[in-house]
């Protein structure tokens, strides 16, 4: 199967089968965000930076202290809060995208035998 973009828009979506199961490419997504960052910081630099050195110094924290610590808790409800402002990290799929995305996974997701391997999984 080659590259396949199955949503369009809002954001762009290409799935690319890999040899153990799919590459989900949200990469547009993730882009729009950017530039909104982008335009939050040309407009407030100093709010901006300082926000995220303070997810910074939580991540550090969260690192040291443990996944289930205040500090992953917290780091955790900044990010959240970056997201909102930006416009929020949700993919929204409309119409027959829906579909077409669903088809375009479950046929990437196809699982093939390799040369040599036999059913079940176990090796030659």
């Amino acid at each position: 199967m080659a590259d396949s973009t199955p949503v369009d828009g809002p954001h762009r979506i290409h799935i690319r089968r890999t040899p153990g199961g799919v590459e989900m490419d949200v990469s547009h997504l993730i882009a729009g965000l950017l530039v909104a960052l982008a335009r939050d910081f040309d407009e407030d630099e100093t709010g901006v930076a300082d926000d995220l050195r303070e997810i910074a110094a939580l991540d550090r924290s969260a690192r040291h202290q443990g996944g289930d610590s205040h500090a992953t808790h917290e780091r955790d409800a900044r990010v959240d809060q970056l997201l909102d402002s930006l416009g929020g990290g949700a993919q929204f799929i409309y119409g027959q995208q829906v579909k077409a995305l669903a088809a375009t996974l479950l046929a990437a997701g196809q699982v093939t035998l390799m040369p040599g391997q036999r059913e079940g999984g176990a090796a030659a």
